[in-house]
């Protein structure tokens, strides 16, 4: 008796394992015609702007050249427009996969406020979300988790972010999918982003009238003890380094065209003002990173000033 119950078990845990295999699979189809689908419309809205992207990223991590400002920049307010904005490790800008990639640590810091004065939301005032469609209408869940209106220029990190479902990494991620827990969280995803994130992406990027690019080279001295062989893009921007600006045109009298080319030493001295100054390492960290990205922005504005 107990070898039957044993085989009747046995079989039927065989027939409902292949029938939802079977289910699986078939979502699985399904969903990945909805992605070619959606591939095949957007593509020509957006492959040209992102190819052009991380050609001028991949060439620019090359061998730099000397500097350069185009004296279009003095009639030519790119402060103004909406544009897209990248700043990655010069190494992670070698080829476009890193770059994709990289393009998660990007972040609006103080090089953008200072060279930007655009009345741009704090990225941390609206809600907490875990995706767009947490939101209210009109804003987006921004590089650091929180509902907020889209600020200019426009994060590439936040760009990748948005139209993930139609990367060949979520492809890879759906084929992998061997549950009906992840399948259902992938569909949830899909749908999400065809509705809340990609049409913003799209609206962006294709509205962006410049590229801004920040390339940190690696500090030439070791850092402090305890750092890592390869120090993160935060780390080094916490130090002295080198640093490359670049802005390329994407529209109007100035496409397809480079107009600034700037390397500079990156090394603010910092100097705490009030009463109470702060001892925290990671406060003093932040306010140092900050510092320099903020006098790399300087070093432009001399640079645009000089026209």
């Amino acid at each position: 008796m107990w070898l039957w119950i044993f085989t009747i078990l046995v079989a039927w845990a065989i027939f409902y394992w292949r029938k939802t295999q079977g289910e699986i699979e078939s979502q699985k189809a399904g969903l990945l015609a909805r992605q070619r689908g959606v591939v095949h419309e957007l593509a020509p809205k957006v492959d040209p702007v992102l190819k052009r992207v991380e050609d001028w990223t991949v060439a620019a991590a090359g061998p730099y050249a000397d500097d350069m400002v185009d004296p279009v920049l003095k009639t030519w307010d790119f402060a103004g427009l909406p544009g897209i904005y990248l700043r990655v490790r010069v190494s992670d800008a070698a080829d476009a996969t890193r770059m994709r990639r990289a393009a998660n640590d990007s972040l609006r810091d103080g090089f953008t406020a200072c060279l930007f004065h655009e009345p741009n939301p704090d990225p941390a005032s609206g809600p907490p979300c875990r995706a767009t469609r947490d939101c209210a209408a009109g804003t987006f869940c921004n590089e650091v988790d929180h509902c907020t209106a889209p600020a200019q220029p426009y994060n590439m990190r936040a760009a990748y972010r948005g139209a993930r479902v139609l990367s060949e990494e979520w492809t890879v991620y759906l084929r992998t999918a061997s549950d009906d827990m992840r399948m259902r969280l992938a569909e949830r995803e899909f749908d999400g982003m065809v509705k809340d994130d990609i049409p913003l992406v799209i609206d962006l990027l294709t509205r962006a009238q410049f590229y801004l690019l920040v390339l940190d080279e690696p500090p030439a001295e070791a850092g402090p003890s305890g750092r890592r062989a390869k120090p993160t893009l935060e780390e080094i921007q916490g130090v002295a380094h080198m640093a490359r600006v670049f802005l390329f045109g994407l529209k109007g009298p100035v496409e397809n065209k480079p107009l600034l080319r700037l390397r500079r030493m990156v090394d603010a001295r910092l100097i705490p003002a009030g009463e109470v100054a702060t001892t925290d390492p990671r406060v003093l960290e932040a306010q140092q990173r900050q510092a320099n990205s903020c006098q790399l922005a300087l070093a432009v504005r001399e640079a645009l000033s000089t026209l």
